[in-house]
């Protein structure tokens, strides 16, 4: 801001440098005029009618050629090269006498018919007067402005560069707490399964044990769960890897959106139960002879009503780690329903997760897609993770062309919301 002060500082000043420039030639001209007469009259010799129109007060009309050589010595005296436009008005039949173009604008000159009387503003008085306009000034005084140009330039460059460090100054504070938060939770993810594996064998170990077949078996069963649980974090930590690499290879089929749903709800329904709770699924309509029925979208010849070009395999995922949140991260009963609908104007399908879990702080909902990143929680683990699983999900929806949003009120609940294109039968 200080910098536009100043810049538009000495627009002002070399704008009042301009002006007085111009009269000091005009003036000048008028003296020679005069002197060439012997002409005495006391008059007020230039005066400025407008931001680049001056005129000067003569006594009587004076041959054009003549004012032109005038005005090309004075304003070369004073060091001005800007085109002009003059004229020389007779006061007394209210006409341009003679009027032109001088300077770069040569290459067109012509006399000011018509054209002139509007060009060159009249002056009100008796008498005559030459007036010349400068159509071009503004230009010209932003070009003397070079110095004072470059030096914005310079500041706007330093402030950039300052502006800049200091994003990535933020930025790798927070990719530095992104990073402890993960390490964190790796090494509580890794460090329970690995010290039950390490109690198991240790138990597999013991004398009492070797003659007992059923223990010995159920903890090769306990060491086998947590080793598969260990390759199942890694794995989806490659997982992320390969995606953000833009690596990630889909097998993209025609599947029934519906069955998709269906199938991630079974998979995940159990779990709720084994919480107290229950998960909600409305079933669309899957009558293909009645389009009308309410959230029946119209049937595409020979495809199924809820079709989408979608991996069975990344889909089927998607839905079951929404589902798998929402059963985590409520304290008590969990209550989950799950809606699917057609967005009939936009040729794409609308599936919703609603649960009554312990919601998303507002400040935090915009970062609950970044890869690692979870709800602070202070020094608890309530909920086990790496803060990659939503990751996933937004970059899978988005790789089958979807979208997705999360609406929430922290301690009432969250509502996420997917959106898929239809798939069509070409």
């Amino acid at each position: 801001m200080l910098q536009l002060l100043w810049v538009g500082q000495a627009y002002d000043l070399n704008e009042r440098q301009f002006n007085d420039r111009v009269v000091i030639a005009l003036t000048e001209v008028v003296n020679q005029i005069q002197g060439m007469r012997s002409d005495s009259a006391l008059v007020e010799p230039v005066m400025q009618v407008g931001s680049n129109y001056f005129v000067a007060n003569i006594n009587d009309t004076l041959h054009p050629f003549l004012l032109e050589a005038l005005l090309q010595e004075a304003f070369a005296a004073v060091h001005l090269d800007q085109p002009i436009e003059y004229g020389i008005y007779d006061c007394f039949s209210d006409s341009i006498v003679y009027g032109r173009r001088l300077g770069q604008l040569s290459e067109r000159s012509e006399e000011l018919g018509e054209d002139g009387d509007e060009a060159l503003p009249r002056f009100d008085r008796d008498g005559h007067y030459f007036g010349v306009l400068f159509p071009e000034k503004a230009q010209g005084v932003v070009m003397s402005l070079g110095r004072w140009l470059l030096a914005s330039v310079l500041q706007l460059l330093v402030l950039g560069t300052f502006v800049y460090a200091v994003v990535l100054v933020l930025r790798q504070k927070r990719l530095s707490e992104v990073r402890d938060d993960f390490i964190g939770n790796m090494t509580h993810e890794f460090k329970t399964p690995i010290a039950t594996i390490e109690a198991a064998i240790g138990l597999l170990g013991r004398e009492s044990v070797d003659g007992d077949a059923k223990a010995r078996a159920k903890y090769r069963a306990l060491i086998a769960g947590e080793n598969q649980r260990m390759r199942r974090q890694v794995e989806r930590v490659m997982e992320v890897a390969t995606l953000d690499g833009g690596n990630a290879k889909l097998k993209r089929e025609r599947l029934n959106l519906s069955e998709c749903v269906e199938e991630a709800v079974l998979a995940t329904e159990i779990f709720a139960r084994e919480a107290g709770g229950e998960i909600n699924w409305i079933t669309p309509s899957p009558s293909k002879s009645n389009p009308a029925n309410e959230g029946q979208p119209p049937v595409a010849e020979g495809l199924d009503p809820w079709t989408v070009w979608a991996d069975r395999v990344h889909l089927t995922n998607v839905l079951c780690n929404l589902l798998d949140n929402a059963v985590r991260y409520t304290k008590g009963k969990p209550v989950i329903n799950v809606a699917l609908r057609k967005l009939n104007d936009k040729g794409r399908f609308e599936l919703q997760v609603i649960d009554n879990g312990i919601g998303i702080p507002k400040e935090h909902l915009k970062r609950i897609f970044d890869r690692f990143y979870r709800v602070p929680t202070g020094d608890r683990h309530d909920v086990k993770g790496f803060g990659l699983g939503l990751h996933y999900v937004k970059s899978m929806v988005e790789a089958h062309g979807g979208s997705i949003r999360c609406e929430s009120e922290f301690g009432t609940g969250s509502t996420f919301i997917i959106e898929l294109p239809q798939a069509t039968n070409l």
